[in-house]
């Protein structure tokens, strides 16, 4: 095929500059000239097709990224949960030991401090409790 073309001073310039450098004929350089566009056409597509690729990875990341703060935060509520019950659970066990101390104490009691205790109520523990 044979073409005429007519080419702007910019072009022109650029065309003489592509056949001095490599040594060929304004044809050559001009059909050179075509064939790398042509490549970068191809290599342009391969970039963009990249970019996509990479986007989609990039937003996968971010679906990961939200769910794991997900999970963080799920954690952490259940933390606190978890830190307030075992907080209760010690006051229970505080509370029943307490009243374990009262029983064994009531039982092990003699009748007449019994009667002092009915009366004036049990001292916080035996130390507090002195003969008369």
């Amino acid at each position: 095929m044979r073409t005429s073309v007519s080419l702007s001073d910019e072009l022109a310039s650029y065309v003489g500059e592509v056949s001095s450098s490599t040594g060929e004929n304004n044809a050559e350089a001009i059909r050179e000239t075509i064939r790398h566009a042509r490549e970068q056409d191809d290599r342009v597509d391969e970039l963009e097709s990249r970019i996509d690729d990479l986007q989609a990875a990039l937003d996968e990341k971010d679906d990961r990224i939200d769910k794991l703060e997900t999970d963080v935060e799920r954690l952490q509520n259940e933390k606190q949960t978890i830190l307030t019950q075992r907080d209760e659970h010690q006051e229970l066990v505080k509370y029943v030991e307490n009243e374990r101390t009262f029983e064994q104490r009531w039982r092990q009691a003699g009748l007449g401090t019994k009667l002092k205790w009915r009366v004036f109520g049990m001292p916080a523990d035996d130390d507090d409790e002195q003969p008369d």
